[in-house]
Order: structure tokens, then C-alpha cells, then sequence
């Protein structure tokens, strides 16, 4: 029993430390781009907002319909009368028939109390107002809004996390070549330094040399800085405290690479055909384009209900209550009361017609903006898609410019150790075959990142994830 009883204290101890263990590995893991992406999507502060904000249209457009429904309500009053007051309108007391016709039972009810009660049930619906139904049609508007709201906000934080998680690998990236050329500039410095002392190198060769270095870590501290600046970019993205450790993947996710090279596969013509679209088109795909059109949309019904000031309002009353009664109970009479108001304005005080010009003026004004924001999008995606085109260009030539400018500079090195180029030759090629490196990285990631906006812009994002 007792061997049993270990057993069992074995296993559980075993399953915890192996829970503990799994748990810090999962803690400790690489963050994926997706995963990245969905984090940021939960947490971010603007995406909870514009989530609020659309629950707010909807309970907004249920209010609207509630409107249209009657309201009932039941009232009770209670109030007293001074004696003077009572004794005038007590015509009970101040009339005895039985002295005026002796032998008679003719009385006059008691109709004044001094304390009296009064209860209704009151119900009103309204069976016609402009204004309930412009406000049930802008409600609903309203809630379109929020909707492609919602979505473009989501879209726009899908956008900058993937932008800044390649802003992470590529200054990485960088990184690594420039900390290689700087170790490489360090023991040309320290060989320069030792021939200098020598009396095999010039003082100005010797300087050319520091200077190389220094410029080398000058370029990696500003490097070292926009790394911890996209990181920073990151963390804001994913609500995270700014100085929190990032641990992401360190290449390229492949649904990137095979979405951009879809892309770098196309021709010119056939990069330049995915932005011809017709306005109707490139509304319903780009979000903030599509919540644009509703605040037309919903200025437009705002003007045209603002007519609804020259309109009449008719609603219906019933009203069923108890009045007159010198107690709480429901014991005297119950009067019913049926109603219907029609009410028609003739002269508002120039109201209605300034409500209405203002409403017009909203309107233009959203159609003006609505219009100019079409535009500046085409502009953007023609923009966008030359430089696509000017990066897909220039891909092969950097590759090749790459290898050339290594090649150089292992000739350089090697002539240079039997004194056939000079110094300065030797540090130009370095430097030719480092700025060369570079600028293939940023092509690449340019070309990337480029891909990614362009899906951005058409409404596709999530389809490089």
C-alpha cells in the first residue's frame, strides 16, 4: 500500500514539474507572425474601442426601433387641501335638504376631500413622427459605420504589427553584417596600428583605417537604436509593456515569401492591373473607403429628415385611472380617456429652414471629403505599385551587385598583401561590398513590405498571414 501510495506522489510530481517545464517552454517560444498578429488583435486598444463602439451602434439601432413601440406608465398622486379651501368646495356640508324638505332623503354626495388620492395608467404611441423614423434610418447607417469601423481598424493593426515585425528582422538582419564588417574594421585597425608603429604605414593610413572603424560603429549603434525603436513599435502594438522582451521567429514566414513572390512573378502590366479597379470595386474592398461612403450616406439621411420639421407629428393617448378618492384603494370612479394629438408647425422661428440648410451643407461636405479620399487612395496605390515594380527591378541587379562587390574585394585583399593597391582601394571595395549587402537587405524587405501594403490597401491582409 505504502509503495502504491509513492507511486501515485511519483506520478503527480512528475506531471507537474513536466507541466511547469512545458508551460516556460511555451512562455519562452518564438512568437509567430500570426500569433503576433492575433495577440495584437485581442489586446490593442483601439481594436477594444472600435469593438465597444459597435456594440454601441447596435444598442443604438435597437433603441431606435424601440421608439416606435408605446410606453405605459402607471402614475400616482397624493395631495391635501387646507381647511378654508375644503369648506368652500364641500358643497356637501354646507347643503342640508332634510331642513329644506323635511322628511326628504335627498343628499349631495361627497365629491371634495380634504386628502385625496389619484392613480392612471397611462399609455402614448406615437403613430407618426419624422423624426423617430429619420432616427431608426440613421441608426441603422450609424451601425454600417462602426461595422466597416471595426474591420479597417483591424485591417490597419494587422498592417503595422506585420510592418513591424519585418522592421524587426531586417535591422536584425543588418545587424549581423555591420557587427561582421566591424570586427573585420577592428583587426584592419589593429593591423594598421601595428604597422603604423612599424613605420610601414603612413599616419594617414593609419587614420583611414580608425576612421573606417569608427564610421562602422557609428552605423551599428544606429542600428542597435531602431531595433530597440521596433521593438518599442511592437510592444505598443500588442499592448505590452515597452521594455518587454520580444522573442520572434527568426526568418521570414513563409506565407510572406510566397505571397510576395506570387507578386514578383507578375508583369509589369499585371502588377499595374491589380489596382484598375472601378470606384464601386475599390469601396467594398478598402474598409476606410467603405466607412467613408456610410457617413455619406448617413449625412444624406440626415438632411432629408431635416424636412421632417415642416411635417406634422400624430401620436395616440389612453389614459385609464382613479380619481377623487380619499384613500389608497381603487374605489371611485375610473375615468377612460382616449386621445389623439395632431400637431402641425406653422412658424418655427427660421428653425426648420437653417436645420435644414446646415444639414445640406454636412452633406456636400462628407461628399467633397468622400471624393477626395477616392482619389488620394488611387494615388497612393499607383505610388505603391511603382515602387513594386521599381524594387522587382532592381532585385536582380543588387544579387549581382553583391557578388561582384565581394569578388572585388577579395582581390583587393589579396593584391593589397603584395602591395599592388593602396590602402584606401582596400577600404573602398570593403565598404562597396558592405553597402552592397545592405541594400540587397533592403530591397528585400522593401519589396516585402511593399506586398503587404498593397494587400493592406486592397482589403486582403489577412491573406498573407
Amino acid at each position: 500500500m505504502a509503495s502504491r501510495l509513492s507511486g501515485i506522489c511519483c506520478m503527480i510530481f512528475l506531471f507537474l514539474f513536466t507541466g511547469l517545464v512545458s508551460g516556460q517552454t511555451t512562455s519562452n517560444s518564438p512568437l509567430t507572425l500570426e500569433q503576433a498578429v492575433n495577440l495584437a488583435l485581442t489586446k490593442n486598444n483601439v481594436v477594444r474601442s472600435a469593438k465597444y463602439g459597435l456594440e454601441k451602434a447596435e444598442w443604438d439601432k435597437r433603441n431606435a426601433w424601440s421608439q416606435l413601440l408605446p410606453s405605459v406608465t402607471f402614475n400616482s398622486r397624493f395631495s391635501r387641501i387646507d381647511d378654508s379651501t375644503l369648506a368652500l368646495r364641500d358643497f356637501s356640508s354646507q347643503l342640508d335638504f332634510s331642513q329644506i324638505f323635511p322628511g326628504s332623503n335627498i343628499s349631495i354626495p361627497k365629491t371634495v376631500w380634504q386628502e385625496t388620492w389619484a392613480h392612471s395608467i397611462d399609455m402614448q404611441m406615437s403613430l407618426f413622427n419624422s423624426e423617430i423614423y429619420g432616427g431608426l434610418f440613421s441608426a441603422n447607417e450609424a451601425e454600417n459605420i462602426a461595422i466597416h469601423s471595426l474591420k479597417s481598424i483591424r485591417d490597419q493593426i494587422t498592417f503595422q504589427v506585420i510592418s513591424a515585425y519585418l522592421e524587426i528582422l531586417k535591422t536584425e538582419e543588418l545587424l549581423k553584417i555591420q557587427q561582421q564588417y566591424l570586427e573585420l574594421s577592428k583587426k584592419n585597425l589593429d593591423k594598421a596600428e601595428r604597422m603604423y608603429k612599424a613605420d610601414r604605414y603612413s599616419k594617414n593610413e593609419f587614420l583611414r583605417w580608425k576612421v573606417d572603424y569608427q564610421t562602422q560603429l557609428t552605423e551599428l549603434k544606429t542600428s542597435e537604436a531602431n531595433l530597440r525603436n521596433a521593438k518599442t513599435v511592437f510592444n505598443r502594438l500588442v499592448n505590452r509593456d515597452l521594455d518587454t522582451e520580444i522573442l520572434i521567429d527568426k526568418k521570414i514566414p513563409v506565407s510572406l515569401k510566397n505571397e510576395s513572390g506570387k507578386v514578383f512573378t507578375l508583369s509589369d502590366d499585371e502588377i499595374l492591373a491589380l489596382i484598375n479597379l472601378k470606384d464601386e470595386s475599390l469601396v467594398s474592398k478598402n474598409s476606410q473607403l467603405s466607412a467613408m461612403k456610410s457617413q455619406v450616406e448617413l449625412q444624406d439621411i440626415a438632411y432629408k429628415t431635416s424636412y421632417g420639421s415642416y411635417l406634422p407629428n400624430i401620436s395616440v393617448s389612453y389614459s385609464y385611472g382613479w380619481f377623487e378618492n380619499n384613500t389608497i384603494a381603487f374605489d371611485d370612479y375610473s375615468p377612460t380617456t382616449l386621445m389623439v394629438n395632431f400637431s402641425m408647425p406653422i412658424f418655427s422661428g427660421f428653425k426648420n429652414i437653417t436645420k435644414v440648410k446646415s444639414n445640406l451643407k454636412s452633406y456636400k461636405q462628407s461628399v467633397e471629403d468622400f471624393e477626395d479620399s477616392k482619389k488620394n487612395t488611387r494615388y497612393l496605390l499607383t505610388s505603391l505599385v511603382n515602387r513594386i515594380i521599381t524594387l522587382k527591378a532592381q532585385q536582380d541587379l543588387i544579387n549581382t551587385n553583391v557578388e561582384l562587390n565581394e569578388n572585388n574585394y577579395r582581390i583587393a585583399e589579396t593584391q593589397r598583401e603584395k602591395g599592388l593597391v593602396s590602402n584606401i582601394e582596400l577600404i573602398d571595395a570593403k565598404l562597396q561590398m558592405q553597402n552592397a549587402k545592405i541594400s540587397s537587405v533592403n530591397v528585400n524587405y522593401d519589396f516585402i513590405s511593399s506586398v503587404v501594403e498593397l494587400y493592406y490597401m486592397l482589403g486582403k491582409v489577412k491573406h498573407v498571414l
